[in-house]
C-alpha cells in the first residue's frame, strides 16, 4: 500500500472510523471471495497432478496464470484491512511467482532462418527438422538403400508461421478448453485451430526458401516431379511415435505446395493427434510441425519391417509387411498383409512366408503362379538393413519401405519399435474354457474384459463407455481419441503394422486383429474376455483371467508429469500450518498455498479484533431494545438489519436479518437459559476504573457489541468480568464459512475460571470446534462448514453464553463439569 492510501486510512480512523469498518468489511468479503477462488486453482492443478486428469498445458498455464492474479489481489486486500501490517508480504509471494512463473511457462520459440534444410544439414539438429526428418538423414547417411530425395521445412518456420498470423493465444485459448471425455468437443475445438491454420498466410520469407528447394529437385527430375508432404513434428518417430495421428499429402505438385504444407501443419491439431499428445504428456509446445518434402515413390509394394516381433520380443526373428501399391490400407489397420518372418542371424534366412488369412506363400495375383508381392530376396534386404538400424539407433525399429515398379527399395521412415520389457510368463489362475469363442491375431499384449461396445461410425465414439471391448471391422486411428475408455480391441480384420496397434502397444491397450467374423458373432452389450497375448475371445467373464484384466495399465513418467511436478512444488505444498507459530509469517511462505493460507487466517484475525478499544468505530450504532439484561449496540455494514431498521434510532431483534445474528440470538433466547432476576450485563471491570460510575450504565464504551451484515457477524458480549468475541461468516461458499470463539475472565477465582473454560472447552470440542486454552483465555475455530451448520452452531454458542455466564462462581471439580457437559449437549 502505497503513503497516499495509507494516510487515508489514517485520516478515516482518527474523523470517521465507523467508515474504515466498512471498508475493512468489504475488503475481508473480496479476501474470502479470492480465498475461495484460489482454493479452487489449486485443487483443480492437484486433480491434474494426482488424479491424473488429461488435460492440455495450456489449461495448466492457465489455471497458474489465474492463480498467481488471484493471489496478487489476495495479498493486497490483507493490506487494505491493515495498512501498515505485513508490508514484506507482496515481495515473497513475488518470489514464488518468479519461479513459478519459470517452471510453467513456455520456453521462448525461435522462429529466425533456416526455414529448410537438407538431409545433411539436419544431422544432428533433431529440435530443427523433427524426429521424422532426423532419422531420415541418418538412415541416408548409411547409403545401403536409398530414402527419397527431398528436403525438410523446419519447426522454426512452423513458429514463425504462428508468430506471423498471430495464432498463439487463440490456440492456447481453444486448447485450455479441451476435455478428453468428450471426444466430440475435442473435435470441435480441434477443427476450430485447424480453420485457423488453413486460413492462415505463410511468411514469404518461409514460402520463398522451400519453394527454392522444391524447384532444385524438380530441375534434379528434368522439371517433372511429384512431392509427398509428410509430417515430422518434433518428439515423432521417437519414445512417443505418434503413428497415424498426422497427415501426409501425396502427389503433390509444385504449384501446390503451399496448401499442401498448410494442410500438414493443421493436422498438428486433429483431435486424434491433439488427443494422442495429452495422453502421452506432451505440450503443444514441445511438438512444433517441421513437414519432410520428399519426391513421390510410385509404389509397385509397401509395408513395414518391425526387427523384434511385438508379440514376442524376446524371439530371434523379425518380420517384414507387404501390400500391393501404396501402404496406407496396411498402415490404416484396412488390409492384412503378406508376412515374411525372417532370422535375426548375421545372415538372415527366411522362415515363413504367409498371407494376412494365415495362407503359405502369398502372391499379389489371383493365381499362385504370379509373383508376390515381395520378393524374398528384397525382404532379405529390408531384413539386413533394418538389424543395421537397430543397431544405428540402439533399440527394435518399426521401418516404413516401399518399393517401385523397377524393384528399387526405398525406406520412407524409421522409429523406435516401442516394445514393454517382456513380462514373466503367467499360468491363468484356474481353469480355462476349453474352446475360445474367436481366434485371431495379438496386436497387443494384454487382458481386457467388458461389455462388447460396436461403433457403426467414429461420429459414435462419444458414446463408448469406460470398460467396455470395442469390436470393429477395422483398426482405425480415430479410436486414439478414446483409448483410455477401452478394456480392449477386437477387429475382423487388420494387422499388428498398423498404426493404432503401434499406439495401442505404447499405452497398454490389449488388441486382437485378424479374429474374422467379430463384428458378426460378438452381439453388442454381451460380456467377452479377451486374452490378446494369445490371441484368443472368449466368451463372458473367465475367473482365471479376472485378476490380470482389473490391473491397471502403468502410468508412464512424461514430460508433462515431470513438469507437473515441479509447477506443483511452487503451489501446493503447505508449509505454514501453526497461525501460533512464529514462523507463521510472510518469510516463512514457501509456495501460493503458504500465501493463500497465510492470508485468509490473518484477514479472520483482523476481523476478531474488528473494532478498536472503547468501541472505536460503533459511532452510528444503534441501541438495540431487548427483554434480556444485556446492553447491546449494534452497527449495520450492510444488509444485516431489515431496510426499516435504517429510520429508527433503536432496534430490536425482529429488525435482525442476518442469518448468523438470528441464529446467535435464538441460542442466547434458549428456554434453558435464565435470565429473570440477572444483574445487568455489560463491563463491570471498566466501569470500576471509570471516575466513580459517572458514566451512563448503557454507554458504548462499556456496553456489548454486535457489528453486522448480510452474511457476517462480529459480537463483543461483556458479562461483568468476563468477555466473549463470536466472530463468523455464514454464506453460500461453504469453503469461505467461519466461527471463530473467544472466551477470556471472570469475577471468581483462578481454579474456578479454569473449571468453567474446562466445560466451554468440551462442549466446543464436541460440535467440532479446535479449541486452544492459555491461561484464562479459550480460543476456538470452527471453519468451511456449510450454511446451515454454522447457524446451528451460532445457535449452540449462544446457549453456551447464557448458560455461563456466572457458571464460574458454583464450580467445585471435573465431575461436576463433566455432569454439566453431559447435560448441557442433551439439552441442545
Amino acid at each position: 500500500m502505497d503513503f497516499k492510501e495509507l494516510f487515508k486510512h489514517w485520516t478515516y480512523q482518527v474523523f470517521a472510523p465507523g467508515t474504515v469498518l466498512r471498508r475493512k468489511y468489504e475488503s475481508f468479503k473480496n479476501l474470502l471471495e479470492i480465498d475461495r477462488a484460489c482454493l479452487e486453482r489449486i485443487a483443480e492443478l492437484e486433480d491434474i497432478h494426482y488424479g491424473g486428469t488429461p488435460v492440455d498445458w495450456a489449461r495448466v498455464n492457465q489455471l497458474v496464470r489465474e492463480l498467481l492474479s488471484q493471489s496478487d489481489f489476495l495479498v493486497r486486500e490483507l493490506l487494505a484491512m491493515s495498512p501498515g501490517n505485513y508490508l514484506d508480504l507482496p515481495d515473497y509471494r513475488n518470489k514464488i511467482a518468479f519461479y513459478l512463473t519459470m517452471a510453467s511457462e513456455p520456453q521462448e520459440f525461435e522462429f529466425a532462418p533456416p526455414f529448410a534444410m537438407s538431409y545433411e544439414e539436419s544431422l544432428g539438429r533433431p529440435a530443427c527438422a523433427g524426429g521424422k526428418a532426423h532419422n531420415l538423414a541418418q538412415v541416408s547417411a548409411l547409403a545401403e538403400l536409398p530414402v527419397p530425395e527431398g528436403f525438410v521445412i523446419t519447426c522454426r518456420a512452423f513458429h514463425y508461421f504462428v508468430e506471423y498470423n498471430e495464432l498463439r493465444p487463440r490456440i492456447d485459448t481453444l486448447l485450455a478448453k479441451v476435455n478428453l471425455d468428450a471426444p466430440g468437443f475435442v473435435g470441435d475445438i480441434c477443427e476450430e485451430i485447424q480453420r485457423l491454420i488453413l486460413a492462415g498466410e505463410v511468411p514469404p520469407a518461409v514460402e520463398q526458401e522451400y519453394r527454392h528447394r522444391a524447384m532444385l529437385l524438380a530441375g534434379a527430375r528434368g522439371g517433372r516431379v511429384r512431392l509427398a508432404l509428410r509430417s515430422s513434428a518434433r518428439g515423432e518417430d521417437s519414445e512417443a511415435s505418434f503413428a497415424g495421428q498426422y497427415e501426409s499429402v501425396l502427389g503433390v505438385s509444385l504449384s501446390d505446395i503451399t496448401p499442401a504444407y498448410k494442410k500438414v501443419l493443421a493436422s498438428k491439431y486433429s483431435a486424434k493427434a491433439v488427443t494422442y499428445r495429452i495422453r502421452y504428456g506432451l505440450p503443444d509446445s514441445q511438438t512444433p510441425m517441421a513437414v519432410l518434402v520428399t519426391e513421390m515413390i510410385d509404389a509397385a509394394a509397401s509395408g513395414v519391417v518391425y526387427t523384434r516381433d511385438p508379440a514376442a520380443p524376446e524371439g530371434e526373428a523379425l518380420a517384414v509387411y507387404a501390400v500391393p501399391g501404396m501402404g496406407r490400407a496396411l498402415v490404416d489397420g484396412s488390409a492384412s498383409p503378406e508376412i515374411l518372418t525372417i532370422s535375426r542371424a548375421e545372415h538372415p534366412e527366411v522362415l515363413a512366408h504367409t498371407s494376412g488369412g494365415g495362407a503359405p506363400q502369398v502372391v499379389c495375383g489371383d493365381t499362385p503362379d504370379e509373383n508376390p508381392c515381395l520378393p524374398e530376396a528384397h525382404a532379405l534386404s529390408l531384413a539386413r538393413v533394418g538389424l543395421r538400424l537397430e543397431r544405428l539407433f540402439g533399440a527394435p525399429q518399426d521401418i516404413e519401405w516401399c518399393m517401385d515398379h523397377s524393384g528399387t527399395l526405398y525406406i520412407l521412415q524409421a522409429r523406435p519399435l516401442g516394445l514393454e520389457a517382456p513380462a514373466a510368463a503367467e499360468a491363468p489362475e484356474g481353469p480355462l474354457p476349453d474352446e475360445p469363442l474367436l481366434r485371431g491375431v495379438s496386436a497387443s499384449p494384454g487382458v481386457g474384459m467388458g461389455p462388447v461396445c460396436k461403433p457403426l461410425r467414429v461420429t459414435d465414439l462419444d458414446e463408448v463407455a469406460d470398460g467396455c471391448v470395442l469390436v470393429a471391422d477395422t483398426l482405425s486411428p480415430a479410436y486414439v481419441s478414446v483409448l483410455e475408455r477401452l478394456a480392449a480391441v477386437v477387429t475382423d480384420t487388420g494387422s499388428k503394422a498398423s498404426h493404432f496397434a503401434s499406439v495401442a502397444r505404447e499405452f497398454g491397450l490389449p488388441v486382437v486383429v485378424n479374429a474374422k467374423f467379430a463384428t458378426r458373432m460378438l452381439p453388442d452389450g454381451g460380456t467377452v474376455t479377451v486374452d490378446a497375448t494369445h490371441g484368443l475371445v472368449y466368451d463372458g467373464v473367465v475367473p482365471a483371467l479376472r485378476e490380470r484384466a482389473r490391473r491397471p495399465r502403468p502410468q508412464r513418467d512424461t514430460p508433462f508429469r515431470r513438469r507437473m511436478a515441479e509447477v506443483m512444488g511452487h503451489i501446493a505444498p503447505l508449509n505454514l500450518t501453526d497461525p501460533g507459530d512464529e514462523s507463521f509469517a510472510p518469510s516463512g511462505c514457501r509456495t501460493i498455498h503458504d500465501i493463500v493460507r497465510f492470508c485468509h487466517e490473518r484477514g479472520v484475525g483482523e476481523m476478531f479484533s474488528l473494532v478498536g478499544k472503547g468501541g472505536r468505530g460503533l459511532a452510528q450504532a444503534k441501541l438495540l431494545e431487548t427483554p434480556l439484561p444485556v446492553v447491546l449496540h449494534v452497527l449495520d455494514l450492510g444488509g444485516g438489519l431489515v431496510p426499516a431498521a435504517a429510520e429508527e434510532k433503536t432496534v430490536d431483534p425482529c429488525h435482525f436479518a442476518s442469518g448468523a445474528l438470528i441464529a446467535l440470538w435464538e441460542g442466547l433466547n434458549h428456554p434453558d437459559v435464565q435470565w429473570d432476576g440477572s444483574l445487568l450485563a455489560f463491563d463491570w471491570e471498566r466501569f470500576d476504573q471509570m471516575s466513580g460510575g459517572v458514566f451512563s450504565l448503557k454507554s458504548k464504551v462499556l456496553s456489548s457489541y454486535v457489528v453486522v451484515a448480510r452474511e457476517y457477524m462480529h459480537l463483543l458480549m461483556r458479562f461483568g468480568y468476563h468477555f466473549a468475541v463470536v466472530d463468523a461468516m455464514c454464506g453460500e461458499h461453504p469453503e469461505a464459512n467461519y466461527v471463530n470463539f473467544r472466551f477470556k475472565g471472570g469475577g471468581a477465582g483462578v481454579g474456578q475460571r479454569l473449571l468453567r473454560l474446562d466445560f466451554v472447552k468440551k462442549v466446543l470440542t464436541s460440535a467440532g470446534f479446535r479449541v486452544k486454552v492459555t491461561g484464562d483465555m479459550l480460543d476456538a475455530r470452527l471453519d468451511r462448514a456449510p450454511a446451515p451448520k454454522v447457524e446451528m452452531t451460532l445457535t449452540m454458542v449462544g446457549t453456551l453464553l447464557g448458560r455461563t455466564r456466572l457458571m464460574d462462581m458454583a464450580l467445585t471439580g471435573d465431575e461436576q463439569v463433566q455432569e454439566l457437559v453431559e447435560q448441557f449437549l442433551e439439552s441442545l
